[in-house]
């Protein structure tokens, strides 16, 4: 959080006249942008007849270490200037998180991330918010928060003096998004066979678990890939929360708490800082935005090498740091890699009526765009391969609306939900989130299951992070059968979930 600090000096006696002038100066690392600001802020308040009078008036920006951009202090420093000449006392300004552009005639306009900004004052004690009307409506939806919307500096100035003011009433939180509540088919009832590959989608939502689908054009991939987004669990509420802050802080406000998580599918064209984050001031990146949800890479040879190589700490720490020119941020990055690609460069190698001509050498680079290290934090890899004529021409399943009983692929979804809560009762945490110490935990290796990794191992050329890979998706297949403790069977079937590129 940002403070602002405010001090008058009145120019002596001697300067008055027409050569004196009220003058603001703006320390504590402000950007081009606030410092842009003094002559509007010094406009707004003559406008509203808190004329500055001849003198000097600094503003100091806390904590002064941290380099400050944006229009979002606009209100505060206005506010604080304002208090610092004396036209409003600076007790009424305490444990009240101002924010809002103003313009020169003192209105207020909207800023990007008024829930994320309620959410850190929120965590530093400040429950009362003042700003725009559409910055406040953003922050209304965060619970336990007082937003006021106000439209210019004189509605301000009178909420401060005690004016009678009531704040805006938080929105109806509707129940997160529960395919099967509202009636309509899964997704995963559109793919026609594909059983593996839905079994693999099923693995991967109940986990948490990245998923790399490969096979030739019109094998499935895609439409697997968004299936397995409508498989997940919706989000609590503590986690529509944190989702509609990431939105918000990007200038994306969902407008209330986000019902879904998110789904982000970049082209391969996109960028590393696209893709990561970054910029001058720091932004989020696609990785950032599908906090909590999906990230669908489709086509991942064609992705530039070192844009897919900013994934890996990422996926392994759930968070990204970016450094720029002496500015640092943190942003979250905890979302589940989803990817598709082709087994060659013209696609077709393995389709059953269509011929590849793509040379061997040819092959090899293709799959060497995509680096080892990445593909082993990767847990399930599968290959498809198109669906048979029959499968592809038999009629669709019932419309479950219009017919008693469950839809076909329901039952799947149950058994993620209640595999989701098994391992979120167990742990605290999703399955592929497990570390080695959890795992010797709740995935021990004794008898049979000792044996048949080891076998595995020396006949794959299986690394350590590979080795624990297939635990912790041998965890998730005991969890979707209901069983308390990881069978051999289970550590097996990890095995043909796992294909060796």
């Amino acid at each position: 959080m940002v403070t602002v600090e405010a001090r008058f000096e009145r120019a002596p006696d001697a300067q008055e006249g027409a050569k004196a002038r009220s003058e603001m100066t703006i320390t504590g690392l402000p950007d081009a942008m606030i410092r842009e600001s003094r002559g509007r802020l010094l406009a707004a308040l003559a406008a509203h007849q808190m004329p500055v009078p001849a003198g000097r008036l600094m503003l100091h920006l806390l904590p002064a270490s941290l380099k400050k951009s944006g229009e979002l202090l606009d209100l505060a420093m206005t506010l604080a200037a304002a208090a610092a000449v004396g036209f409003v006392p600076p007790d009424a300004l305490d444990s009240v998180l101002f924010l809002g552009e103003v313009g020169l005639d003192g209105r207020l306009r909207a800023v990007p991330g008024g829930l994320a900004a309620a959410d850190a004052g929120r965590a530093e004690g400040l429950t009362t918010l003042v700003a725009p009307p559409e910055t406040a409506r953003e922050a209304a939806a965060l619970p336990r928060v007082r937003a006021f919307a106000c439209a210019d500096l004189r509605e301000v100035l009178g909420l401060l003096s005690g004016a009678a003011a009531t704040p805006l009433a938080p929105p109806d939180i509707r129940p997160a998004h529960d395919p099967l509540e509202s009636g309509r088919p899964l997704l995963l009832d559109e793919v026609r066979g594909q059983g593996l590959g839905k079994r693999a989608a099923q693995v991967a939502a109940a986990g948490g678990h990245g998923l790399l689908f490969t096979g030739p054009p019109g094998a499935g991939k895609s439409l697997l890939a968004r299936a397995l987004a409508d498989l997940l669990p919706p989000p609590n509420l503590e986690e529509r929360v944190e989702v509609t802050r990431v939105l918000s802080a990007a200038g994306r406000w969902p407008g209330g708490l986000a019902e879904r998580r998110s789904f982000r599918a970049p082209h391969h064209t996109t960028s590393f800082g696209g893709l990561v984050g970054g910029g001058s001031p720091p932004a989020p990146g696609e990785i950032t935005l599908a906090h909590l949800g999906v990230l669908f890479l489709d086509e991942l040879p064609e992705f530039r090498r070192e844009v897919l190589e900013g994934l890996r700490q990422p996926l392994e720490e759930g968070r990204i740091l970016i450094s720029r020119a002496g500015r640092q941020a943190h942003m979250p990055a905890d979302f589940q890699l989803v990817c598709a690609m082709n087994p060659c460069p013209c696609g077709y190698q393995g389709h059953p009526r269509r011929p590849c001509r793509c040379a061997p050498s040819a092959v090899a680079r293709y799959r060497q765009r995509i680096s080892g290290p990445l593909l082993d934090r990767i847990d399930l890899r599968l290959e498809l391969t198109p669906p048979g004529l029959e499968e592809l021409l038999e009629e669709p399943h019932p419309n479950p609306q219009s017919t008693p009983g469950p839809a076909p692929e329901a039952h799947r979804y149950r058994a993620v939900r209640n595999a989701r809560d098994a391992m979120l009762d167990r742990q605290g945490k999703v399955n592929a989130r497990l570390e080695t110490r959890e795992l010797d935990r709740y995935v021990p290796l004794t008898g049979e299951r000792r044996e048949l990794l080891l076998q595995a191992a020396e006949r794959r050329s299986l690394s350590a992070r590979a080795l624990q890979s297939l635990r912790r998706v041998a965890r998730t297949l005991a969890d979707l059968d209901g069983s308390e403790s990881v069978a051999r069977k289970h550590l097996a079937e990890a095995l043909t979930l796992r294909l060796e590129l």
